[in-house]
């Protein structure tokens, strides 16, 4: 059996390097990665166990693509939060004793 290798092309526009390496390694137990980054497009070669057939090669190329998209909404949440998210743990340690008076 011989081992199966997918390209998938991102456009650097839309996706980061990051968010990439992100979803790759929920998938570390199923193939590795080889990126590539030009000015434009993140290159990505699916490399796949041999164990894996065409098939299933397809099924976990498209899931991969998901969770790119995924972890890319992830990351634009983090970014619209982040002031939020700073000032509900700025209030919850004022509430403590990790900081001292003057």
């Amino acid at each position: 059996m011989t081992a199966i290798s997918v390209k998938i092309d991102f456009d650097c526009k839309i996706f980061s390097i990051e968010t990439i390496k992100k979803s790759a390694y929920r998938y570390i137990d199923k193939f590795s990665i080889d990126l590539h980054q030009t000015q434009d497009v993140i290159s990505c070669t699916l490399n796949f166990d041999k164990k894996i057939n065409t098939e299933s090669a397809e099924l976990l190329k498209e899931n991969f693509k998901k969770e790119v998209l995924d972890q890319d909404l992830r990351e634009s949440i983090a970014k619209e939060t982040l002031p939020i998210r700073n000032l509900i743990l700025a209030h919850a340690f004022s509430k403590t004793s990790l900081i001292k008076d003057g």
